[in-house]
C-alpha cells in the first residue's frame, strides 16, 4: 500500500474542490484531490454565478479569462405568463459591489478546465483522478483515508482535515455523524443543452416561462450556447421525459431543431431544498452539495458552494498555520449555514411561483403580479453570524465589501489584484495605522491585515491606493462610512461613520479573534 502526507485532503474535484484546493495551495499548504472518476465530468451544469463568485475567481485565474469564459446578461431575466405577457422584469445589466457584472453565464466544462489548470500549475497540490475514497478514519490529530484507483491499489493519505467536496452523495458526509433538514421540495425537471448552429438574437436573452401547461426556463448556457429546462408534469415518469426524441419535440416550438442546432446534453434532474445540519465533524468538513442542495431558481448553487470555499480557505490557513486553534473551524457552519439557508428559501419562495401547473392557481399567481400584491421577493442574504462586529450603529455588517479600480504603488487594476486579499482596514479619510495603537497593529500584523488609505490623487505614503474612476468615494459617500473592516472573504466584519471610532471597532475584532488564537499569536 502507498502512503501519502497532506495538510488537506479534498474528496471529490468539482468547482468547489478546485477552488478550495487552489486556495489553500495559494497558501502552500500541501492539498491531496481525490476523485472516483478518471476524468473531469464533460457536460454542462451549473450556467450561473454572480459578481461575487466572479471576485473569488479573480483571486486564483490569470487576468483576462473570467471575460472569455462568460457571457455577460446584457438585458434582464423576464418572467411571462402563459399569455407571454410580462410578469416581471429583472434588469440584470448592473455591475454587482464586487467589481465584475451582477450575472454571468458560463460553461461549466470549460470554467473547470480553467480552474483545472491552475490547480496542476499550483506546486503544493496534487490531483488524483480515478482514485476512490473507500474508507476513512479520524484520530486525535490527523485523518487517516484510503483511496483505490482503477486497478485496485490503495494508498493511504494521512491528513490533517478532509473535506468533502463530493456531492449530493457525499463519501465524507456519510462518515460523518449528522442530519439533514429537507424542506421538502421535489421536482423533476429536463434540462437541455444545445449549441445553435446559426445566429439569432435571443430577446430577452434569460427568460422564465411560467406556463401552467409546461413552466419552461430559457436561459444562455454561456458563450455560444443555450439551455432549456423543461418542468416534468403531474404523472410524467422520469424515464418517459428523458429521451433525445421528447427534448427535441419540446424545443420545436421554440424553432429549434435538428437543422439549425447540436444537441449537446438532455438529463432529468431533481430539484430538492435541503442542508446538512452541521458541517463539520472534528477533522471532517463538507462543503457544496455535500453540505446543501439549492433549488435553480435564483441560479445560486454553485455560488453558495464556492461561497463555502473561500470561507473555509482562510479558516483553514490560520489553523494551520498554528496561529489559531482549530476551534475557528466552528464558526464555518455558524456562518455559511444561516446565508445558504437564506438562500435556499429564497429559491424554493421563486420555484413555488414558477412550478404551478394548475389552472386557477395560475391565474391567480399572475393577477398578483398584474396589481402588484405578489409578495415581495426575499431580499438577498448577508451574513448574520460568526465573526462580525455586532454593535447596532454598525448596520453594513456582513456585507459584502466594495471593490473598483486603483492604483496602487505603481500597478493598476481591480482592488484584489493590485493591493492584495486577506484582511483589510480601508479608510477614505486617514491611513487607518495612523489611528491605531502599537498592540492593535502588531495583532492585525499577526493575522496578516493590511491598512489602506483610498485617496482621489497619490499621496507620499505607500498605504494609499488612488480611487481612479471615484467609485470608492461614490460608496463611502452613499453609505456615510469612513472606515471599514474587510474579511478575507470580501465580507465586511463592521464599518464605522467616524474615523476615531475605528480603534473600538479594531478592539472587539481582537476580541473576538482572540478566543480562537494561541498564545504567541494573540501577544
Amino acid at each position: 500500500m502507498k502512503h501519502e502526507n497532506v495538510d488537506v485532503a479534498i474528496v471529490g474535484y468539482g468547482p468547489v474542490s478546485k477552488v478550495l484546493a487552489t486556495l489553500l495551495g495559494q497558501k502552500g499548504w500541501k492539498v491531496g484531490v481525490y476523485e472516483r472518476f478518471p476524468a473531469t465530468y464533460p457536460l454542462p451544469r451549473a450556467v450561473h454565478f454572480d459578481d461575487e463568485i466572479a471576485r473569488i475567481l479573480q483571486s486564483i485565474l490569470s487576468p483576462g479569462i473570467i471575460e472569455k469564459i462568460t457571457e455577460i446578461a446584457d438585458d434582464c431575466y423576464e418572467w411571462c405568463n402563459a399569455e407571454r405577457q410580462t410578469l416581471l422584469k429583472l434588469d440584470w445589466t448592473e455591475y454587482g459591489i464586487s467589481g465584475w457584472p451582477g450575472h454571468m453565464m458560463f460553461n461549466q466544462p470549460l470554467l473547470e478546465e480553467v480552474l483545472d489548470e491552475e490547480c496542476l500549475n499550483t506546486e503544493t497540490v496534487s490531483v488524483n483522478l480515478g482514485m476512490e475514497a473507500v474508507a476513512l478514519q479520524e484520530f486525535d490529530n490527523h485523518v487517516e483515508l484510503i483511496a483505490k484507483d482503477l486497478d485496485g491499489e490503495e494508498t493511504r493519505i494521512s491528513a490533517k482535515y478532509v473535506v468533502g467536496c463530493d456531492g449530493a452523495n457525499s463519501f465524507v458526509r456519510k462518515n460523518m455523524e449528522h442530519t439533514i433538514t429537507d424542506l421538502g421540495f421535489v421536482a423533476d425537471w429536463l434540462v437541455v443543452d444545445i449549441i445553435p448552429q446559426e445566429e439569432r438574437k435571443w430577446s430577452p436573452m434569460n427568460l422564465q416561462l411560467c406556463d401552467p401547461a409546461r413552466p419552461t426556463t430559457v436561459v444562455s448556457g454561456g458563450p455560444g450556447r443555450r439551455r432549456w429546462e423543461f418542468m416534468a408534469l403531474p404523472g410524467e415518469t422520469k424515464e418517459e421525459l428523458n429521451k433525445e426524441e421528447v427534448a427535441w419535440r419540446l424545443l420545436e416550438e421554440w424553432d429549434i431543431t435538428p437543422d439549425n442546432a447540436v444537441l449537446e446534453r438532455h438529463a432529468v434532474y431533481t430539484f430538492k431544498a435541503l442542508w446538512v445540519d452541521e458541517w463539520r465533524k472534528g477533522r471532517l468538513m463538507l462543503a457544496g452539495d455535500a453540505a446543501h442542495l439549492t433549488p435553480p431558481f435564483m441560479g445560486q448553487g454553485l455560488c453558495s458552494g464556492i461561497r463555502d470555499a473561500q470561507n473555509l480557505s482562510w479558516k483553514l490557513d490560520l489553523v494551520l498555520s498554528g496561529k489559531a486553534d482549530d476551534s475557528l473551524l466552528d464558526t464555518y457552519t455558524k456562518e455559511r449555514k444561516p446565508h445558504n439557508q437564506a438562500v435556499v428559501e429564497a429559491a424554493l419562495y421563486l420555484g413555488k411561483m414558477i412550478c404551478i401547473t394548475d389552472q386557477a392557481s395560475a391565474k391567480a399567481r399572475d393577477e398578483a403580479f398584474f396589481t402588484g400584491s405578489v409578495t415581495e421577493f426575499p431580499e438577498f442574504p448577508f451574513l448574520t453570524n460568526g465573526i462580525l462586529y455586532q454593535q447596532e450603529c454598525s448596520s453594513y455588517t456582513g456585507k459584502l465589501s466594495f471593490q473598483g479600480l486603483v492604483n496602487y504603488q505603481g500597478k493598476t487594476g481591480l482592488f484584489d489584484d493590485v493591493v492584495g486579499n486577506g484582511w483589510m482596514i480601508i479608510s477614505p479619510v486617514e491611513d487607518p495605522k495612523k489611528i491605531l495603537s502599537a498592540e492593535q497593529i502588531a495583532f492585525l500584523d499577526s493575522i496578516g491585515a493590511r491598512m489602506i488609505e483610498l485617496s482621489p490623487v497619490q499621496k507620499a505614503n505607500d498605504n494609499t491606493a488612488v480611487d481612479i474612476e471615484g467609485k470608492y468615494e461614490q460608496y463611502f459617500n452613499q453609505t456615510g462610512l469612513e472606515a471599514v473592516i474587510v474579511r478575507p472573504d470580501y465580507y465586511l466584519f463592521g464599518g464605522t461613520d467616524s474615523l476615531d471610532e475605528l480603534p473600538l471597532i479594531v478592539d472587539d475584532l481582537v476580541k473576538q479573534m482572540v478566543k480562537f488564537m494561541n498564545t504567541a499569536a494573540a501577544s
